[in-house]
């Protein structure tokens, strides 16, 4: 599916990104705990990194919610036909972060493990700038402290479209595993209610992640 452009003047939008055009910094942010407990399940049964299974889980759910997969254009608003997870790595014995972008998002999550694994471990530089795109989500995580607020480094294009998501280390509370989760989105495309639908699109993906799906 090629990416769309959005009818502007028919779009049940309009006023609302009209309205937030006018402000310089259309963003904001939102912090909550969010249940993992199957993506950590399936990450230990499987022996592949809870970290990318965390990454394709989030991704699968911000591309089922059509208000993430909008971004805004010099010549309009697009819906995109996907967003591809491009997220914060670091090798063994490393203080020196790099940013691994997903060739593909396939329907596997193993397989998707696998290969950002192997992806990941191959990366020399920093960042592969040839595959920066409009059509991303930028991820990061902090696993040594537990996450309750964050910002992002400054967005200063009121026309970036690019969802920020960033979770820290989970805690064990009565057999489940929680962690806070952190989103930050340009209020032109995105509102509370999709914020939401991202929320329950991730608990519906998580709780399918069982050994048939593999």
């Amino acid at each position: 599916m090629k990416d769309r452009k959005i009818d502007f003047e028919n779009w049940n939008r309009k006023e609302l990104y009209t309205h937030f055009a006018h402000t310089s910094a259309p963003f904001w942010s939102v912090t909550y705990e969010e249940d993992v407990t199957e993506v950590y399940r399936f990450a230990k049964r499987n022996g592949v990194s809870f970290y990318h299974a965390m990454i394709w889980t989030v991704s699968k759910a911000m591309n089922s919610v059509q208000a993430f997969r909008y971004t805004i254009r010099e010549d309009g608003i697009y819906e995109l036909s996907e967003r591809l997870p491009s997220f914060t790595s670091m090798k063994e014995n490393s203080e020196v972060f790099q940013i691994i972008t997903s060739l593909s998002l396939n329907d596997s999550p193993l397989d998707y493990c696998k290969q950002a694994a192997i992806q990941a471990q191959n990366q020399n530089e920093f960042i592969r700038y040839d595959l920066e795109s409009d059509a991303l989500i930028f991820i990061s995580c902090l696993p040594w402290i537990k996450v309750t607020g964050l910002t992002n480094e400054g967005m200063t294009d009121p026309a970036d479209s690019v969802p920020r998501i960033a979770w820290g280390r989970f805690e064990e509370k009565n057999g489940k595993y929680l962690l806070g989760m952190n989103l930050e989105v340009n209020h032109r495309l995105i509102d509370g209610i999709h914020i939401a639908q991202f929320h329950d699109a991730f608990q519906k993906i998580a709780q399918s992640l069982n050994p048939e799906m593999i």
